[in-house]
């Protein structure tokens, strides 16, 4: 045991996750790492070896981050809206291929007719962000206000021309999967994605961290010093904001390369890069709602998430059959600890 954690049983794992740890430790000290990490070891079964919380979850109450803490997950939870896409797929139901207009009414013909399904779920449709907009307004808290921006809105630019990150994308396919299942959105998720892999404390919906039992306050930088923002809403959406653990995340990590989620062939079409994304690393690619990324022939595939006083990222080895998960609650918390995982496993 490690700080009430599971350490692996053999030499060499548990010491570099021994020294994950004490690393993890040292950042929490010098006030740069607020938290929660769980790491699934594939060389015992791909069992959690660390999982373990780091620094304070409410710092005015005095409460620390464990690994039952909810956090919020931001676009992360673009994997979700992506499976559940792939699982209609997967039932015949659409095509990766189809136009939007074919089942999402109100867009004008030359978005309607030319941004397909392949289009929003790579970031390729020329759609902007709906979540932040120029005036700085708080977006609408609902799926159907949303989309009533939306549907206004002109393409920045030609479908499938270039790569342009777009929240609004999401959005759509959100509304997509309501019209073609007919039920709410987040029903739908928790249906086909949540209960199927025992993610027994994640939710999509509009709240306050303040206001939900056992989640973290998210603290950002605001003029250099930390500052509590859990007063302010965050809107769960098809794009991402839901809130979850480290334990729930891996358990959907395990859901999906067990294929409980989706078969092996649909699990690879949405985990495996279309194309690269510009401005990164060379190898970082975008998928179906997931990044892939080979290092050293050692591939990883999962997706980050950011917003103000909370930042997050899970990355899947799938051949190592390892999971790391981190979920934070301070701004700039998270890049330092996943960059150290992957190269802990990726040299």
């Amino acid at each position: 045991m490690l700080g009430g954690t599971n350490i692996s049983h053999s030499a060499e794992s548990a010491g570099q996750w021994r020294s994950y740890h004490d690393y993890l430790s040292e950042r929490t000290a010098a006030g740069e790492f607020s938290g929660t990490v769980l790491v699934a070891d594939g060389d015992h079964g791909g069992r959690p070896v660390l999982a373990q919380g780091y620094g304070m979850a409410d710092r005015g109450r005095g409460i620390a981050n464990s690994v039952q803490t909810r956090f919020c997950i931001a676009s992360m939870g673009k994997m979700f809206t992506a499976v559940a896409v792939a699982q209609l797929v997967q039932r015949g139901r659409l095509t990766f291929h189809d136009t939007i207009g074919r089942y999402v009414p109100g867009f004008p013909p030359e978005i309607a007719d030319r941004v397909t399904i392949h289009h929003l779920l790579t970031h390729t449709s020329g759609m902007g962000d709906v979540l932040f907009p120029p005036s700085g307004e708080e977006p609408p808290h609902t799926l159907a206000g949303l989309m009533e921006i939306i549907v206004r809105k002109p393409l920045l630019f030609e479908p499938g021309a270039q790569f342009g990150y777009s929240n609004s994308g999401f959005i759509v396919l959100g509304a997509l999967l309501e019209r073609v299942t007919g039920h709410d959105y987040a029903a739908h998720i928790r249906k086909h994605i949540f209960q199927p892999a025992a993610m027994t404390r994640t939710r999509i919906d509009v709240y306050r961290p303040k206001d939900v039992s056992g989640m973290a306050h998210g603290y950002a930088l605001v003029e250099g010093t930390l500052k509590d923002i859990s007063d302010s809403v965050q809107i769960g959406n098809p794009s991402g904001g839901a809130y979850s653990t480290v334990v729930d995340m891996y358990r959907f990590s395990r859901a999906l390369t067990r294929h409980r989620l989706l078969s092996p062939a649909f699990t690879e079409t949405v985990t495996t890069g279309k194309l690269d994304i510009p401005s990164h690393a060379p190898g970082l690619r975008y998928g179906y709602g997931f990044l892939e990324e080979k290092r050293n022939a050692i591939r990883f595939v999962g997706h980050n998430g950011g917003t103000p006083g909370y930042q997050c990222q899970m990355d899947i080895y799938p051949d190592l059959g390892h999971t790391v998960v981190v979920l934070t609650n301070q701004d700039k918390a998270v890049a330092p600890a996943i960059i150290r995982s992957q190269e802990l496993l990726t040299q």
